[in-house]
Order: structure tokens, then C-alpha cells, then sequence
């Protein structure tokens, strides 16, 4: 019998990136529903709306019009912010949550709190230079995010051109999560042992944050990208 999985991208992504994930998925039956969240993608010059709560609300409208009742819904990196907000606004259609390469955060907290301070301090200067959006250089892009795809790959030619500037205001938003870590809803911690922007320690303390044991996968930082039949595979499993 088929599932519903959403799918919410992390920074600077598009709905656009869980393309080859999303094929494999409804290949073997399922409803697949990948969101664009406001600032990224096509709804790129919504930025000035860009908050972990718009974000939330985007997923969860996309939910209700597309009819989703028990889903599986997949948070990659900075979407790990977000997901938890979906599971407390809309619990009767929310499954499982899956955490792929993501941040989790505290009961009360911010994303730029999780990054090492000279990515902190690089993310803000950019963000004063962009007028509130960040647009990391593509070869820094490539080192944190896609680093097991070769230069020239046709996945990395593709995907570095569709990397839209990030809105810089989500990450310096203190959210309160308490709610949620009240909750019970299940969750599963994918962690990416190749990843050079969620490290496979910093992984290891998210998981532990959400009381699971990670799912392991020899991939970089993206492997709906990368490595799409192996993540599907692990997605058919949760």
C-alpha cells in the first residue's frame, strides 16, 4: 500500500532538488508532495516573508490542499527548524517525521546558534552585504553541500544554478519548541557520515536531542541528490 511523504528542502534549495527522490518514491506507489518555501525556488522574491513560522505554514497548507492524512514528512538540513512546527499545527496529518542531515533544535532556540562562528560571522557579513538575503560563492556551496559529486557532474551542473539566495531572517529567529518536545509523534534521524555541514557529531547530539538512534548513510551532504535510491530505501523503511 502506497504512503504520503512530503518533502521540505533545507537552505538555499527548491522543491526542485527532491526531483530524483520523488520519482523513485512514486515509481513504487507512493504520493510524493515536495513544498517550495517562501524565499526559495520560484517563490524566490517572496524573501521578505521568509520566517520558520511562514515556512511551517507553507508545508502545512500544502498538506490540507494536496489531502494528506498520515504523512511522512522528510526535514532536510535547516528544514529541521521547521518540520517540528508542522508536527504541532497539524498533528492529525503528520505520521513520522524524518530528520535527513538536519539540524533539531532545543526546546527554545535559533539556527545561527548551531553553526561554528566563523560560518556564523561569514552568513551575517553576507547578509549585510545582500540586503538580507545570502548567496554563498557556488565553490563554497559545492564544499559544504555536494562535495561527493565531482565537479562537472551533470547532477552538480544542474543543481549549483538553481541555488537561490537564502533569506537571512529565519536564522536568527528564536523559536520555542517546547510543544513539540512534548509530543510523542515518531522520528527518525538520517545522518550523513560524508557531511561537511552537518557533521556526523553534530548529527550524533541531534539525534540523541530527539531520543532515536541515527540511520546511517556514506553520502555528503545531500543525498536525494546523490544518492536517491539508497535514501528511498530508507524512506520505505520508517
Amino acid at each position: 500500500m502506497g504512503r504520503e511523504f512530503v518533502l521540505v528542502h533545507g537552505m538555499s534549495h527548491g522543491a526542485w532538488c527532491w526531483k530524483p527522490l520523488a520519482e523513485r518514491l512514486e515509481r513504487r506507489g507512493h504520493r510524493v508532495l515536495a513544498v517550495d518555501l517562501p524565499g526559495h525556488g520560484p517563490r524566490a522574491h517572496e524573501w521578505r516573508r521568509a520566517s520558520i513560522g511562514a515556512y511551517a505554514r507553507a508545508v502545512t497548507e500544502a498538506l490540507a490542499l494536496a489531502g494528506f492524512s498520515r504523512a511522512v514528512v522528510v526535514g532536510h538540513s535547516m528544514a529541521g527548524a521547521v518540520i517540528p512546527k508542522v508536527a504541532e499545527w497539524a498533528p492529525a496529518r503528520v505520521a513520522h517525521l524524518v530528520f535527513l542531515a538536519a539540524v533539531v533544535p532545543p526546546p527554545v532556540g535559533r539556527l545561527a546558534d548551531h553553526f561554528p562562528p566563523a560560518i556564523r560571522a561569514l552568513f551575517r557579513g553576507l547578509a549585510r552585504a545582500g540586503g538580507g538575503v545570502v548567496q554563498y560563492p557556488a565553490q563554497l556551496e559545492h564544499a559544504r553541500w555536494l562535495t561527493d559529486l565531482a565537479p562537472g557532474d551533470a547532477r552538480l551542473v544542474d543543481a549549483l544554478p538553481r541555488l537561490t539566495p537564502q533569506p537571512a531572517a529565519p536564522w536568527e529567529e528564536r523559536v520555542d519548541y517546547r510543544r513539540f518536545f512534548a509530543m510523542r509523534v515518531p522520528r527518525t534521524y538520517v545522518r550523513c557520515l560524508g557531511d561537511a555541514a552537518v557533521t556526523p557529531e553534530r548529527a550524533a547530539v541531534y539525534a540523541a536531542r530527539l531520543g532515536v538512534a541515527p540511520i546511517d548513510l556514506d553520502t555528503a551532504h545531500g543525498p536525494m541528490l546523490s544518492a536517491p535510491d539508497a535514501l528511498a530505501r530508507i524512506l520505505e523503511r520508517v
